[in-house]
């Protein structure tokens, strides 16, 4: 009899052990859609063998744990690389925009407004008393002066949608640190040395998947179950299950700094002018947005530094021919504020209008020895440069990052062929494991009717 008991403690267990994989299958199946879902398995280990008169005996299989398929090098890896996808991305998008105030292409934009104020010189060169030629004059100042405003408005607008952005992505970032320490807790609660949290773990890659988008961080595995994560820099975001820093914005949109603090004290701080430390240790989109501000400030200091460079140069002509008055308002020395005087030209005369003409050809110091001609066509490349650079990198970062959710969900994602094989597996697994049992308790009947 205890022969027949033991097989049928072995077909019980075979029985509940197939039940099991055929839960964790329909739960797979169930979640074929969701790509944040890992795969699972049911694995069965041999149980310990029972000495017995024929010698060591065995004693059937039993579930060692549920576990899921994933690999965590890929995990790591795509982690990484969305995160710097997600910083060209939205570099890209950013200084695209950035680009349409200050594009060129001879015709139109500023080097256009600049080029029909040194022709309208010319022309009040060649007749110094003609009306017409000097209203032109002024009509074409006033024009350049107009450009120079909208553009350093638009610039300014366009920084101060940036810190919006930031400052929603900030608060985005926030929740999902807590989120992912309240996962930690929930997971150190939840698991067992034999046991894993698998749905749990599954929530916390999703919420880091989520955050790669904003900033790029490492990870490090702590006691029970918990994740730790940090910046490149090492500076703690998340710790076991009782710290997740806070990050927050200081300052205006001239001069913005993200804080990260642990209680009120500060870690670690970036700002919009420390580009390569930014790029290297934020990154994400937050990254992005912070360089993205610093250069778009750099191009807005450079409109005014032109804007400054020709009020300082017109008023050194009228200094040195002793003429009154000034062409362009002294008190307005930025790109935003530039204007012309009330009465620019009360005195025009062939030598101001050469002198003036002069300035068109005249390397200036200020604007790193180029003409003022040269010095707006290197800004509209170097704007341009920035964008193909930001282009060609999120496309590079994107197609690696779409190859590495490839290969991670070849690993980690479901196969419902491959699934609807494992259910008929067992489910002949648990009909033979049924069969088992009523042999066995049949034998058992004899043997109780023979007694």
């Amino acid at each position: 009899m205890a022969g027949l008991n033991a097989a049928l403690e072995i077909g019980k267990n075979a029985l509940l052990n197939a039940q099991v994989q055929i839960q964790t299958t329909s739960h797979n199946v169930a979640n074929a859609e969701n790509p944040n879902y890992s795969r699972q398995k049911a694995p069965t280990v041999t149980q310990g063998a029972i000495l017995g008169r024929a010698g060591w005996i065995g004693a059937g299989a039993r579930l060692d744990r549920i576990v899921q398929q994933r690999d965590t090098f890929l995990e790591g890896r795509y982690l990484e690389v969305s995160s710097q996808s997600a910083y060209y991305g939205t570099l890209e998008r950013i200084l695209t925009a950035a680009e349409t105030f200050l594009s060129d292409n001879g015709d139109t934009g500023l080097y256009a407004a600049l080029k029909d104020f040194w022709n309208a010189w010319n022309s009040l060169a060649q007749n110094p008393e003609g009306a017409a030629e000097k209203a032109v004059v002024v009509e074409c100042g006033r024009a350049l002066c107009t450009g120079l405003n909208q553009t350093a408005a638009q610039l300014t607008q366009h920084r101060e949608g940036i810190v919006t952005e930031l400052r929603d992505n900030v608060s985005v970032v926030n929740g999902l640190l807590q989120k992912i320490r309240d996962l930690n807790q929930q997971i150190q609660r939840s698991e067992t040395p034999s046991f894993m949290a698998n749905d749990l773990r599954d929530q916390r890659f999703q919420a880091l998947q989520e955050l790669s988008q904003y900033v790029r961080f490492t990870t490090q595995e702590g006691t029970g179950g918990t994740l730790n994560v940090f910046l490149q820099d090492g500076t703690p975001l998340v710790l076991f299950t009782e710290y997740a820093a806070e990050l927050k914005i200081t300052g205006d949109v001239n001069a913005l700094t993200i804080q990260i603090s642990d209680s009120n004290q500060i870690v670690a701080q970036f700002d919009a002018t420390a580009s390569d430390k930014v790029s290297e240790n934020l990154h994400g989109s937050t990254g992005a947005l912070l360089t993205a501000l610093g250069t778009v400030q750099s191009w807005h200091d450079a409109l005014d530094t032109f804007a400054s460079t020709l009020v300082t140069r017109f008023e050194g002509l009228y200094e040195d021919l002793e003429i009154p008055g000034a062409f362009f308002d002294l008190e307005s020395t930025t790109a935003a504020a530039i204007r012309l005087t009330d009465d620019p030209l009360s005195s025009p005369s062939n030598a101001l209008a050469r002198a003036a003409l002069s300035l068109e050809s005249e390397p200036m110091e200020p604007l790193g020895n180029l003409t003022p001609g040269q010095y707006l066509t290197q800004l509209s490349q170097n704007v341009g440069l920035s964008v193909q650079s930001a282009s060609t990198q999120h496309l590079l970062q994107d197609s690696l990052a779409q190859q590495l959710d490839a290969q991670r969900q070849s690993v980690s994602g479901v196969s419902l062929d491959e699934q609807m094989v494992e259910l008929i597996k067992h489910q002949q697994l648990y009909q033979a494991a049924a069969k088992l049992i009523q042999q066995t308790a049949e034998m058992i009947q004899t043997a109780i009717n023979m007694v």
